[in-house]
């Protein structure tokens, strides 16, 4: 059996080094302005958000960078461990480019810019956010930055998801071929939406 004087160092080893990390952390301060200004679109981004807004016309304009959580918020009905945990996915994403009337700027669609090579973390942060968009009946364009459609096609993207504004859908630019667990994603998703008390753990 353990000695009690030494369960008391012990205790008081690991108190004296909190402390020491608290008061640490409590001493850090940001030292004067260590900022810079940085383009909100890159060159592939810009032509991008030139093309859609020449595709969308008058009636219509596109804000870039719009964080998620500035669009979506969890139903009201949903648990807290699911409130927690739509809002750490909401926390990870932004529409690259939002498509909204030019009236009142109503979200209608969202366009979201794919590097051509993403790592799995980050295809399946794409699957999430693209389900919570489409769940809330904002359509999604995908378009693979650098490879952009035709003039043509993309207007037609952007015809169809406005038209289909409020109802559940996915445009892609072209079809692509997800890894196998972006449909069990999905499914977990609405299934999360539909169900409260639902639980989703990947």
């Amino acid at each position: 059996m353990t000695p009690l004087y030494l369960l008391l160092v012990a205790a008081t080893l690991i108190i004296v080094a909190l402390l020491i990390s608290a008061l640490r952390l409590r001493g850090m301060r940001l030292r004067g302005e260590p900022f810079e200004r940085r383009p909100l679109l890159s060159v592939d981004e810009l032509r991008c958000y030139q093309m859609i807004s020449e595709a969308a016309g008058d009636a219509y304009c596109v804000c870039p960078k719009v964080a998620a959580l500035a669009l979506l918020r969890p139903l009201p009905r949903i648990g807290r461990g699911q409130r927690r945990l739509a809002h750490g996915l909401l926390a990870e994403g932004w529409a690259d480019l939002l498509l909204c009337t030019a009236a009142d700027l109503y979200p209608l669609a969202v366009v979201r810019l794919l590097p051509a090579k993403s790592d799995r973390a980050q295809r399946r942060i794409v699957v999430r956010l693209r389900a919570a968009f489409a769940a809330a009946g904002m359509p999604v364009i995908e378009l693979t930055v650098g490879d952009l459609p035709s003039v043509e096609r993309l207007r037609g993207l952007v015809a169809e998801a406005i038209a289909m504004a409020d109802v559940r859908l996915v445009a892609r630019a072209e079809p692509t071929s997800g890894d196998d667990d972006e449909d069990a994603l999905l499914s977990d998703l609405a299934a999360a939406m539909r169900d409260p008390d639902g639980r989703v753990s990947r």
